[in-house]
């Protein structure tokens, strides 16, 4: 078995390589290849991991049951978000002070906040219901690295009847792309592929790409602007068209208004 993952990944390797080729050393192929080398990584280790798991279950809750001390209160952290006023007050302060570090610390909090104030205003514009599944807002996600919107990632969670699910994620990290996505971006994806599980189409006026797999359900990625991407994956619906239809309920067009994105 672990022969055959040697292979794949001296197969993967030499497919990476010829992209890199082609294309050049791309900061967004190396990502690719970065992601690619982990799977087969987790792969190899995978039947290790599990036959430790249960050894490691069973002296965590040994040790915790002989813990007389162990925490059993506690409601966390609260949310952090930084107050952009105030940061950008700080920055000239230090700046006057000629505190360039403290200055750049507190631009850098500044833009933060605007990140996340942005990310928040794209989730609010995102619909409550998508054909029958309604939005599990428990679920809602705004996270950002503050650098740039390089990290700037928005995800809701619609629930529907009979294990129904749709994951909406909208981000401007071209990390979230999937791996035929990520070529198309790059202008690599050929639309005549022979594969059944992946295809390039159109939505909204943007190039696309769908794909299925068994384990996962449906899922599309539609890049738009520099390096932003529009991600949906939807579980247990009956075919492409259905899961279409619930992609299509989006407003894609005030999703890049948000984002300042054309």
């Amino acid at each position: 078995m672990k022969n055959n993952h040697t292979r794949a990944f001296l197969l993967l390797t030499l497919l990476i390589l010829g992209v890199c080729t082609v294309q050049g050393q791309g900061s967004l192929l190396r990502k690719i290849q970065n992601r690619a080398e982990d799977k087969i990584v987790d792969g190899i280790f995978k039947d290790s991991k599990k036959e430790t798991e249960t050894e490691t279950s069973k002296t965590q809750t040994e040790t915790e049951a002989s813990s007389p001390n162990r925490n059993r209160k506690g409601a966390g952290l609260s949310k952090g978000v930084p107050d952009v006023i105030q940061s950008i007050k700080d920055s000239e302060s230090s700046m006057n002070d000629q505190n360039y570090s403290e200055a750049k610390s507190a631009l850098r909090k500044a833009l933060w906040g605007v990140e996340l104030e942005i990310g928040q205003n794209v989730l609010k514009s995102l619909p409550s219901e998508v054909e029958s599944l309604k939005a599990d807002q428990s679920q809602d996600q705004v996270t950002s690295t503050g650098i740039g919107f390089v990290g700037l990632i928005i995800e809701r969670v619609y629930i529907g009847k009979d294990d129904l699910e749709l994951t909406a994620t909208i981000g401007n990290d071209a990390s979230i792309l999937g791996l035929s996505g990520a070529l198309m971006a790059s202008g690599m994806y050929v639309n005549s592929t022979e594969e059944t599980d992946s295809k390039q189409i159109r939505y909204k006026d943007h190039q696309a790409v769908i794909q299925y797999d068994e384990n996962d359900g449906y899922s599309i990625s539609v890049p738009f602007g520099q390096s932003s991407i529009f991600l949906v994956k939807g579980t247990n619906f009956e075919d492409e068209s259905s899961f279409m239809a619930a992609a299509n309920s989006f407003d894609f067009d005030n999703i890049k208004k948000e984002l300042g994105a054309q």
